[in-house]
């Protein structure tokens, strides 16, 4: 099932049980010089990613092997057209739908979702990635929060990729529409309604056995369809250089460099550009941990400044307005250290310190540490515990600072191959130094996936 859990890359995207899975924390920032999530555990949803791990990134080049297991996974064949179709349900009792201090809402979610993934191979080495992750979100006492329209997966893209020579051009096509605020951890609502797509090309170039080249242009676009959000609607075009050396077998060195030019559709936030480049090293300790390590340098200008409604906490009326003229200057990082002790156990522990574009704020600085492990304890039974700590500070007049800490444990069961049922728990808190902004909520979900 690796197809539908973001390894073998969708259109639209494979829905991922995020419950104790790997976080997508910094995804934007990592790949494309600047973010659009904040990251932790993110949200709980039935998917395939009970069956196997997942690529966050959801983009990997076609290997042998990688093409092997295709063959594998896929349950329908139609000449060179390879499908496969599955379809769960997620029953979900959530003790704080909008993530509120003092009004706490409860309900019972029911989450029905289908997947659809599809590959067309036009060579042994080169293939067209197709997918779709389609979802929706019922509320049996607030119907309110209901769905607006289908849930399209957050890990969406259709991949092409083909080689010649020593290039390998990849184009990519990510489009998604979602509803829940986890990922925004500035907004404490029940729901965030956006559109986002994520458009770009990438040429890979193996200058020889040691150096490699790989340059390219992204386009991510983002439309909130709620009147309350209009203000966060932007687009940010991206260059990005990225060449890298192979010392010897083991570790790999280079630089990552992008520059970014971001546009907001209404006038009260500021457009500008930013500037990211450090270097960074890939190195394969032992033949059971590997290591990434990333630094350098972050710059965010902003041409005017971002306005903002001034709010009073008690009442929740607009006494007036600010301006946020703050440009981001400093330090980014990334850490990752991955470690498979034994075929049946693998832990990754992360941390990130990166500037991300802000609502209602120019910015907000983010720290992002998380711990996840995934373990079979037996030959079908897999428990993967999710720890999480972030602390943020946005930019600007007033500024909120505030620590997010999340836990979640997930325990999955494979009954054949084609049915998997798991059931997650997740703890979140927020402490906020503005009032009314704190909040802690408890999650339980049931899941069954059933591949066709």
């Amino acid at each position: 099932m690796k197809i539908l859990s973001g390894r073998i890359v969708p259109i639209l995207g494979t829905l991922t049980l995020l419950a104790a899975g790997s976080a997508k924390s910094q995804e934007y920032f990592r790949d494309f010089g600047t973010s659009r999530s904040s990251g932790g555990i993110g949200s709980l949803v039935p998917g395939s990613e009970v069956f196997l791990g997942n690529n966050q990134n959801g983009i990997e080049p076609v290997t042998d092997t990688a093409l092997a297991q295709d063959e594998r996974n896929y349950n329908i064949r139609i000449g060179i057209v390879d499908l496969l179709l599955a379809a769960g349900v997620g029953f979900e009792f959530n003790d704080n739908i909008a993530l509120s201090q003092f009004h706490r809402q409860s309900d019972i979610i029911i989450r029905p979702t289908f997947d659809i993934e599809g590959s067309i191979r036009f060579s042994e080495t080169s293939r067209l990635r197709i997918g779709v992750g389609l979802s929706y979100a019922k509320y049996l006492d607030h119907s309110q929060y209901d769905s607006d329209s289908v849930l399209i997966s957050p890990n969406s893209a259709i991949t092409w990729t083909a080689e010649a020579g020593a290039f390998k051009f990849t184009i990519r096509e990510r489009l998604s529409y979602q509803e829940d605020p986890f990922e925004q951890p500035t907004l404490n609502v029940a729901r965030y309604s956006r559109y986002e797509n994520q458009a770009g090309i990438q040429i890979d170039w193996d200058a020889n056995q040691y150096t490699k080249f790989s340059v390219g242009y992204d386009r991510y676009d983002l439309w909130a369809t709620d009147s309350a959000y209009a203000a966060a609607d932007h687009s940010i075009n991206t260059f990005f250089f990225r060449p890298s050396f192979k010392l010897n077998p083991r570790v790999s060195i280079g630089v990552n460099a992008s520059y970014s030019i971001f546009d907001y559709r209404q006038a009260s936030h500021s457009n500008g550009h930013s500037l990211l480049v450090g270097p960074f090293v890939r190195w394969k300790a032992n033949d059971y941990t590997d290591i990434y390590l990333e630094a350098g340098f972050q710059q965010a200008k902003f041409d005017t400044g971002t306005v903002f409604p001034i709010v009073n906490p008690l009442t929740g009326v607009t006494t007036g307005t600010g301006i946020d003229t703050q440009n981001a200057n400093g330090w980014y990082a990334k850490l990752e250290i991955i470690n498979r002790p034994t075929e049946f156990l693998r832990q990754k522990l992360s941390f990130t310190k990166t500037a991300e574009l802000g609502f209602l704020s120019n910015f907000y600085d983010l720290y992002h540490v998380e711990y996840s492990l995934d373990w079979v304890i037996r030959e079908k039974t897999t428990l993967r515990p999710t720890f999480f700590y972030e602390y943020y500070k946005t930019s600007g007049p007033g500024a909120e600072s505030a620590h997010r800490v999340g836990a979640a444990l997930g325990i999955y069961h494979v009954f054949s191959d084609n049915f998997t049922a798991g059931l997650d728990y997740r703890y979140l808190v927020k402490d906020s130094n503005l009032f009314g902004a704190d909040y802690y909520q408890n999650l339980v979900m049931l899941s069954l996936y059933y591949k066709f």
